[in-house]
């Protein structure tokens, strides 16, 4: 399997691969090449989705209407109407899926603030060790079940959980945070863990690290991918030269000219729009300037040095979300780990993209083999 070119638009080219990675359980490649290799508006993305959605519904293919409801409702903005309803339908279906296909689940509402962290716990038979699993910027812990059910299938217990800003936690107004370790020591009091493993998908790299590094009943952890600095992730979209004016107007608290110039490059970029939208969304702020002030909180440096536990770091030598420098930085930081494992995806091997989506089990292979050494 690789990275395949179905859309000439790369933002959207992604999301398509982020469900053709996944195969013929989660989507018809036929249908989805069809639906989506000729859309070039958000408009036209929504509907094309929601059509081919609505007729795998009708033919019970709940796992392939999941995962295209929550390609529909990807890019819809905060304020349409259709967000939440798209966004229930999408989490109706991955429930349905999983009940027919037996998987030994069970969900838990764990209170944490004012509010519930979602969580899904799939028990080992013969359990072997623990593992807990977040995802990051723009994901739901459902999509990752399928994948991660193969490790409760070699022995270890999965624990998935959304943190603030995430999933159902975000509908009560829980926005991101960057101490990740608050929420991730509520799950493991709750569930009365001693000890674990905890991996991190893609921005959820820097909050596995980070939960590491203040929680030490974690004893190995994965971040899938890396992610050191949240603030120089979200400007890299930009090119160079507006990338560097972009910080500059941060750092030197230019708040109406950033705002003003981020507004303007929202509307000539689908990549720009959907960041900053999603982004605003997710921390609960309301223009750019505070938006990065949040992100910028969302850093590892200084912080290497009290991660001591087995560590894995994955990254994609093509990650067009995250600079393969932030891979660098970590690999020289963290150097008060038990140990350090490091592995680059390249071109050649086909795991070249953020979280080697086009072959994930490329990644998904090398944590196993990773965790059956440390756990």
């Amino acid at each position: 399997m690789s990275y395949k070119l179905v859309n000439h638009i790369p933002q959207f080219n992604f999301q398509i691969n982020r469900i053709l990675t996944y195969g013929e359980i989660a989507c018809d490649e036929k249908e989805v090449i069809e639906a989506s290799s000729k859309i070039k508006t958000l408009k036209e993305w929504n509907k094309s989705w929601r059509l081919i959605a609505e007729k795998a519904v009708s033919e019970n293919r709940f796992f392939h209407a999941a995962y295209y409801y929550r390609m529909a409702e990807f890019f819809l903005k905060e304020t349409d109407a259709h967000k939440d309803l798209i966004y229930n339908l999408c989490i109706l279906n991955f429930y349905k899926a999983f009940d027919e296909c037996k998987l030994p689940y069970k969900r838990y509402d764990v209170p944490f603030e004012q509010g519930i962290l979602n969580c899904i716990k799939i028990t080992a038979k013969e359990e072997k060790g623990v593992v807990l699993i977040c995802g990051g910027y723009d994901s739901f812990i459902e999509e990752f079940v399928l994948t991660v059910s193969k490790l409760e299938e070699l022995g270890y217990t999965v624990i998935l959980f959304e943190g603030p800003g995430q999933g159902k936690s975000l509908k009560q107004q829980l926005y991101f945070i960057y101490d990740w370790e608050r929420p991730t020591s509520t799950v493991i009091d709750y569930f009365h863990i001693y000890k674990c493993a905890m991996i991190g998908i893609s921005w959820g790299g820097y909050l596995a690290l980070r939960s590491a590094a203040f929680e030490k009943r974690i004893t190995a952890v994965v971040a899938y991918d890396v992610m050191y600095n949240g603030f120089e992730v979200m400007t890299n979209i930009f090119p160079s030269f507006i990338k560097k004016v972009v910080r500059w107007l941060y750092h030197n608290d230019r708040k109406s000219m950033l705002n003003l110039l981020i507004k303007l490059l929202r509307r000539k970029s689908i990549m720009a729009d959907w960041a900053l939208s999603q982004g605003m969304y997710i921390t609960g702020t309301h223009d750019s300037y505070n938006f990065y002030k949040e992100l910028s909180k969302h850093t590892l440096k200084n912080i290497c040095n009290k991660i001591d536990q087995d560590v894995l770091l994955l990254a994609g030598e093509k990650d067009h979300y995250i600079p393969v420098e932030q891979y660098d930085q970590l690999r020289v930081q963290i150097h008060n780990d038990r140990s350090l494992t490091c592995r680059l995806f390249t071109n050649a091997e086909g795991g070249e993209q953020h979280c080697q989506i086009g072959n994930h089990m490329l990644a998904i292979n090398e944590i196993i083999k990773w965790l059956d050494q440390v756990i």
